[in-house]
């Protein structure tokens, strides 16, 4: 097959230096886990430029900040026989699949504060993900049926990526009568989407007529945060609150690109189309407590309108994106391709604390919680999603006058989940229609943050 998964591989291998290309962290895409235990809507970091501006008049004097986080990635997703599904050939479209990832994320941020006012900026990844599933050895060499190779997860994702890089400024001010800062954000979003998967014309996973399609989209937009952040007792307790607008601010974002089809072994010219995507708006709130000289505790949480994700729809450049509740389109001559998602929002909640043993030396650990976003109704291997908890641990020191280190190991333990007999993929109408994607889930991953704070 001409299309194949070198060529969405040396995609992805060529961002992989700049953004994130890993497994989403929390629900939906949400990647934010720059900062580590400190990143977080109480924090005076120039993460702050993200998570809260208004932390950053709270900052000191000049910051500089690169934060890198990777992350050890495993899953599996194992299908078994659907009544829609051909299963003319043994275990080509039934069977287990995995996938072993490792991927890196950075982010740079810097904040100057000069009296009661603050700018800050960044660049880094809060929504993306990224996956390369595993060959099915047992079909390697296959002459005759090509497609199984490529595992029984093909028919959704074969190897993909999304990312969504913020170019940030921010600015802030404190104003110390009411010990209240206000801080405000915008951002510039560059958002792409590569994804080569299994593809049938009549959206089935008939063997003797499998093809690939290969989907390269991207687009800018803009959004923009704000936020508070209140010393509600001297010296003792911080609340902070922001709110992340969704990207293009009213809602739904629109990336242009090429779409190149191999049907019954012909492969076409890339035709130029648009996905229609909504990524969410987010609203956080967090307080940190100092009940001793050298301890600390967070607690912190946050509400993503993941409701914003309800299809991605493939359609002719120009062309509307209005999807019924069967799957079919209002205009099915402008749709090309349907991926119906009906997620819900998500919420999350970490508590922390710190430890000071000497003033150079930070012990910290975490535990958290995110819910899931995608339903048992759509989940399919491009996009996977589950209930989690998390533990992590780790340390900040100061390594010379004004140069401070930080690292930490977060696990994240994922709820398996089984939707066998769940999937609507096969039963939709039109465009919408994909081989079902019932089956038991799996997940786990390891993140090693490390990041680098130098003062001025």
């Amino acid at each position: 097959m001409l299309i194949h998964r070198h060529r969405v591989a040396l995609s992805l291998g060529l961002l992989g230096g700049l953004a994130w290309t890993g497994p989403a962290l929390a629900g939906g895409f949400a990647t934010a886990r720059f900062g580590g235990e400190h990143g977080n809507p109480i924090t005076v970091n120039p993460t702050a430029v993200y998570y809260n501006p208004a932390g950053l008049a709270e900052s000191e004097g000049i910051h500089l900040f690169l934060d890198g986080s990777f992350a050890l990635r495993a899953a599996s997703y194992a299908h078994a026989q659907a009544a829609t599904d051909d299963v003319t050939v043994p275990d080509a479209n039934t069977g287990e699949a995995r996938l072993l990832n490792v991927a890196a994320a950075p982010m740079l941020g810097a904040s100057a504060r000069i009296g009661d006012l603050a700018l800050g900026a960044g660049v880094y990844v809060p929504f993306g993900g990224a996956a390369s599933w595993s060959r099915n050895s047992a079909f390697d060499g296959n002459r005759e049926l090509a497609g199984p190779v490529d595992g029984v997860q093909r028919w959704h994702s074969i190897e993909s990526s999304l990312q969504a890089m913020y170019f940030t400024l921010a600015a802030a001010a404190k104003i110390p009568a009411l010990r209240l800062s206000l801080g405000a954000s915008g951002n510039l979003i560059r958002t792409q989407v590569s994804t080569v998967r299994a593809r049938n014309a009549s959206g089935d996973n008939l063997l003797a007529t499998e093809g690939r399609s290969l989907l390269d989209v991207s687009g800018l937009h803009a959004s923009f945060g704000v936020g508070a952040l209140i010393e509600a007792v001297p010296e003792k307790l911080w609340i902070g609150a922001s709110y992340q607008s969704r990207p293009n601010v009213t809602g739904g974002e629109t990336l242009e690109g090429t779409l190149t089809n191999r049907f019954n072994g012909v492969s076409n010219a890339p035709a130029d189309v648009e996905l229609h995507q909504g990524l969410p708006d987010i609203v956080r709130l967090g307080a940190r407590f100092a009940p001793a000289e050298r301890l600390e505790v967070r607690l912190f949480g946050d509400w993503t309108r993941w409701s914003s994700m309800e299809n991605q729809c493939l359609t002719q450049v120009g062309a509307a994106c209005e999807i019924r509740t069967d799957g079919s389109a209002v205009d099915p001559a402008g749709v090309v391709q349907n991926i119906p998602r009906r997620w819900n929002d998500t919420f999350g909640v970490r508590a922390g604390v710190s430890y000071w043993p000497e003033p150079s030396a930070e012990l910290f650990g975490g535990v958290g919680y995110d819910s899931n976003a995608v339903p048992d109704a759509t989940l399919d291997p491009s996009a996977t999603d589950f209930h989690d908890v998390s533990f992590a641990v780790g340390g900040r020191f100061r390594i010379a006058e004004r140069l401070h280190l930080a690292a930490s190991y977060t696990h994240l333990f994922y709820a398996s989940r089984d939707t066998t007999g769940k999937s609507i993929t096969a039963g939709l109408a039109g465009n919408s229609r994909a081989p079902d994607s019932g089956g038991i889930y799996a997940q786990t991953i390891g993140v090693l943050n490390v990041n680098v704070d130098v003062g001025f």
